[in-house]
């Protein structure tokens, strides 16, 4: 399944020059929207042939971007779950879900390239330096860890991706 990930979202970046997952919703007719949905940070859903990105607006604006491109990986991934109904986060990250792993393996190829990881672990940096760097939770570089060891690079296994990490932001 992961080698189908990262095929889709090439194919993303490839078509939409731009790894925003902002540009990429607006330009494939993703209507985002922000609304007071108290614990719960974002969902997807898909009503009469439109597609909504649901995101909390009192959260942190640095998470937005990770939200975003985690319920862009729902679109991508799993819409025919969403035609049957929405697909909320009640525990944003949650691993125990398949689609949820899916979802956030893609929003974390989306968003951290290659060599954003394998340049500052070539350096010696440890993934919480890492995700300071790259303005993301250690977890979204763990995710990408996990890709990249899929790829074949020999990159140390962080073991930091919890299923509710976002729960403290």
């Amino acid at each position: 399944m992961i080698n189908f990930i990262l095929k889709k979202v090439d194919k993303l970046i490839k078509i939409h020059k731009t790894r925003n997952p902002f540009e990429i919703a607006e330009s494939m007719n993703i209507t985002v929207k922000y609304d007071d949905l108290g614990s719960l940070k974002g969902f997807y859903f898909y009503q009469s042939r439109f597609r909504y990105i649901v995101i909390n607006e009192n959260i942190d604006d640095r998470l937005k971007p990770i939200i975003c491109a985690h319920e862009l990986g729902h679109d991508r991934l799993h819409q025919s779950f969403a035609k049957s109904g929405a697909i909320k986060e009640f525990s944003f990250f949650d691993m125990s879900a398949k689609p949820e792993r899916e979802a956030n393996l893609f929003m974390a190829e989306l968003l951290v390239t290659d060599d954003d990881i394998l340049n500052l672990t070539k350096l010696g940096y440890n993934h919480d330096f890492i995700a300071r760097e790259l303005g993301v939770p250690i977890e979204v570089v763990d995710f990408k860890g996990q890709i990249l060891r899929k790829k074949g690079f020999k990159i140390k296994d962080f073991g930091v991706a919890e299923g509710d990490f976002l729960k403290g932001y």
